[in-house]
């Protein structure tokens, strides 16, 4: 019998009926206000006086625990937006995990995958927001800040941002950064204009001004072809950039290999990397040298946890990156990385481009001075306020 039970799956063996079980999901679509506009090569992620759309997701247990996680749907970034998002947590991701216990994300995964097209790599911006959801949950179960539930530390923790740049003129570059150092800000990142001279004067210009103690990196968000990539990286490379992110189109693996040879200057992938499986691909063919944490990408907290098992087996550099989100989401990729000893040169930018001020009346306890501060609070370690997330509800979608 002892045998027979351990080759059975824990659906097949039954759950302990004291487990606390998925009792409800609510999904809210909000559209938050933007203080400034933020374009890439691939669109636009907030225009200023605008709107920009997120979608909250609160999960109760069958004890009433309660956890949330962010959505952030960016259609020229990703496939998703508000409304497949919404439809989906509601309509196929909530029929499939009520009654989950809660602890056995496995399983909840396995059911996503067959729920959302029979793949992992399915819907990644709804799959997770409810994964973080329930990490958030259980977090707090365990009385313990998400981190150390994932293995690393109660202490206190410092994540150093990385400002984002949107300029392309090399002296206004110049005189942003030295303008955010003096906020606070060590590190920058900047978005390509798929214009090589100018992003190399650019490049070169945040580098003089931030110092050499600063990561500075590039992002071309897929919009170069390969001989405009061996260009840019040259010339990067010189300006004395320390990373160059997803110049080629996501699909191409032997594009980077050609470019891999015609430059030292470390690469790495965000678009292309949305499961553990694409990103080592990238790594075992040697084209690559960081893992870029993404949670929202990726589908979660436990398919990023798979890509960064990778990159330590791997020796990878990590940074932390976003999809100008919210705080909500800003603090659960921070707990995430600095569970894995990244707290340096983190690009999560929304607290740039968008007025939380009402989703998150005390912003300014856990991000100041470049730095998102983590305390030893339970879970992710911020909620939005709901009265906010009710006037900012998209009640078409509501």
């Amino acid at each position: 019998m002892a045998e027979q039970m351990g080759t059975m799956s824990g659906a097949e063996r039954g759950h302990n009926a004291q487990s606390p079980t998925i009792a409800e999901i609510e999904v809210f679509p909000v559209r938050v206000p933007a203080l400034h506009t933020f374009k890439f090569a691939g669109g636009t992620l907030a225009e200023a006086g605008g709107t920009t759309p997120h979608v909250y997701v609160r999960v109760t247990d069958s004890e009433g625990a309660q956890g949330w996680g962010e959505g952030r749907p960016c259609p020229g970034w990703s496939s998703e937006t508000i409304e497949t998002v919404t439809s989906t947590l509601r309509h196929h991701v909530t029929p499939a995990l009520r009654g989950l216990p809660v602890h056995d994300r496995f399983q909840m995964h396995a059911r996503l995958d067959r729920a959302l097209g029979g793949h992992p790599t399915g819907q990644p911006i709804a799959r997770s927001a409810i994964d973080v959801a329930v990490h958030d949950l259980l977090a707090k179960r365990a009385n313990l800040p998400l981190r150390a539930f994932l293995g690393g530390t109660t202490d206190p923790v410092d994540v150093t941002l990385s400002y984002t740049l949107t300029d392309h003129v090399a002296e206004e570059a110049s005189e942003s950064v030295t303008k955010q150092r003096a906020a606070g800000y060590r590190h920058f990142n900047f978005k390509t204009s798929n214009r090589n001279v100018e992003d190399i004067a650019v490049g070169a210009a945040v580098r003089d001004a931030a110092g050499s103690e600063a990561f500075v990196w590039a992002d071309a968000n897929q919009s170069l072809r390969v001989d405009q990539a061996r260009y840019l990286a040259r010339g990067l490379e010189e300006a004395g950039v320390n990373l160059l992110e997803q110049p080629l189109i996501g699909d191409a693996q032997h594009a980077m290999a050609q470019l891999r040879q015609a430059t030292i200057l470390p690469l790495t992938l965000d678009e292309a990397c949305v499961s553990a499986t694409d990103y080592y691909r990238y790594v075992a063919e040697g084209l690559i040298d960081y893992l870029v944490i993404k949670v929202n990408r990726s589908g979660g907290i436990w398919p990023s946890v798979q890509q960064l098992g990778v990159a330590l087996a791997a020796r990878q550099g990590l940074i932390l990156s976003g999809l100008c989100e919210t705080l909500l989401n800003r603090m659960t990729g921070s707990q995430l990385a600095s569970a894995y000893g990244c707290t340096e040169s983190a690009a999560l930018n929304g607290g740039q481009f968008l007025d939380e001020s009402g989703l998150f009346p005390d912003k300014d306890r856990v991000e100041y001075d470049g730095s998102i501060h983590l305390d030893d609070t339970p879970g992710i370690g911020i909620e939005p306020n709901m009265d906010a997330i009710g006037d900012m509800l998209d009640h078409d979608l509501a």
